[in-house]
């Protein structure tokens, strides 16, 4: 078998979606927590530390705050 396995399509290009997913976040307006995780998420992606980045961007996700409803 000398032939090459081939397919109909080529393959699907997924790096935005992913990015967007891994790294996406909204960080609370004057806060400083968010502030300073936000400017290590902008620096990590920069370096492309990618566990940096992500771990920056979850916390800004998950740092509670109350005008958004969380205690």
């Amino acid at each position: 078998m000398t032939d090459p396995r081939t397919y109909p399509q080529p393959a699907i290009e997924l790096a935005g979606f992913v990015d967007d997913y891994l790294y996406g976040c909204t960080p609370a307006a004057g806060c400083g927590v968010c502030t300073a995780l936000s400017a290590e998420l902008s620096e990590a992606r920069k370096a492309k530390q990618h566990g940096k980045a992500y771990d920056a961007a979850a916390e800004i996700r998950n740092h509670p705050h109350p005008s958004r409803g969380e205690p």
